[in-house]
């Protein structure tokens, strides 16, 4: 269990150190321009948002996969881990859905796809 926590533990810092590089690169970027739509702005949120919770859904895939190859057996980690994995998926599902929503009520449904 140490072993899979650690895993876990260095593949998050891994991330995290990947993304901090980018956070403090030279260049200044403005993320939301000052002249941007309320339709811009909320489409350019949730792209973040499905972008972020995309990662995590893989990240517990990942654990739930972990789980089921540590379960040895046991029928109720077994199960657990199948949970785990089940309502990640879902998670993806309903986060792309609501992208999908969100555009086509502020009008970008040609954007879904970006």
């Amino acid at each position: 269990m140490k072993k899979t926590i650690n895993t876990m533990s260095y593949v998050g810092y891994t991330i995290l150190m990947t993304l901090g590089n980018k956070a403090f690169a030279a260049e200044t970027v403005e993320i939301i321009e000052s002249d941007a739509t309320v339709s811009e702005i909320i489409t350019k949120i949730t792209g973040w948002v499905v972008t972020l919770v995309g990662a995590i859904a893989v990240l517990f895939i990942v654990w739930g996969g972990v789980q089921y190859i540590t379960a040895s057996g046991n029928k109720d980690k077994a199960e657990l881990a199948k949970k785990t994995i089940t309502y990640a998926v879902i998670g993806i599902i309903v986060v792309v859905l609501a992208k999908v929503i969100i555009s086509l009520v502020t009008g970008t449904a040609g954007e879904i796809v970006s």
